[in-house]
């Protein structure tokens, strides 16, 4: 790569980066003064000090293994619920019945609360953690569905025309015309799947976990070690954001188009 390239590109991921830091680390400052100056106690808001130092030593010894799991069904059902969305968007597109008949179905699966079926969910298949990931596919499958269908189904009518003047084949009209133009919706679809992967899991560690993030954080709450807690809800929002960052980084790599 270009020396000057290569520069020009720190310049830029650093002129993006240094604002959110600048703000963070001043909340931390305040946050570290605040709780010192007027004596908080630990169990209510622990200073950031504490809650790093804690996480730290127990991380390699109880959290770790609970993140890993964490990861386990944030994996399963984000990988497994977007490929099955992108599919289902492609099939029911090909349909104005279709369309007409799955989209207030799909829509439904993107609105219900997955916490609300969870009790129900976990007396029919059990407590394994495999089958917890299926509410996380089923709720990331939906909103890739939803999301993708929307950018097949909005192509302008001139782009279809353009290709039908030019003799395209459904196929190619398809990757050539309909695909490209419905990536903007589809890596909003993926962006959306990080959030509601992640906040699902964590419900249902909540609610029926044995293992993960969401079962620490209701552990140690009750041996109320507030610095764990705040320790584990800081695991669970590093993830979320490497995640998210992902997504971001690849939209920017494949829809250039739109910057």
């Amino acid at each position: 790569m270009n020396p000057s390239v290569s520069l020009k590109k720190s310049r830029k991921l650093w002129h993006n980066a240094w604002p959110p830091l600048m703000v963070l680390v001043i909340i931390i400052l305040i946050w570290e003064f605040a709780v010192r100056a007027f004596d908080v106690s630990l169990v209510v808001l622990p200073p950031p000090s504490l809650i790093f130092s804690e996480t730290v030593r127990y991380f390699r010894s109880e959290l770790l293994e609970d993140w890993l799991a964490t990861i386990k069904i944030l994996g399963i059902g984000y990988f497994t619920g977007v490929p099955t969305g992108l599919v289902l968007a492609s099939l029911i597109s090909q349909s104005k019945l279709a369309i007409k008949a799955f989209t207030p179905l799909i829509t439904v699966l993107v609105t219900l609360p997955v916490m609300v079926i969870i009790p129900i969910y976990m007396v029919w298949v059990g407590y394994q953690i495999e089958y917890r990931a299926i509410p996380v596919f089923l709720n990331v499958a939906s909103i890739i569905t939803l999301n993708t269908l929307s950018g097949f189904i909005n192509v302008e009518t001139r782009m279809l025309e353009l290709a039908s003047g030019y003799g395209a084949s459904r196929a190619q009209t398809f990757f050539k015309f309909i695909l490209p133009n419905a990536m903007p919706e589809i890596f909003q679809g993926l962006r959306l799947g990080c959030t509601f992967s992640i906040l699902n899991t964590i419900g249902i560690e909540l609610i029926a976990g044995k293992i993960g993030m969401g079962f620490s954080v209701q552990y140690f709450s009750g041996l109320l070690k507030t610095p764990i807690v705040w320790g584990c809800i800081l695991i669970v929002g590093i993830t979320g954001r490497i995640m998210f960052s992902i997504v971001q980084s690849l939209e920017k790599r494949f829809v250039t188009w739109t910057r």
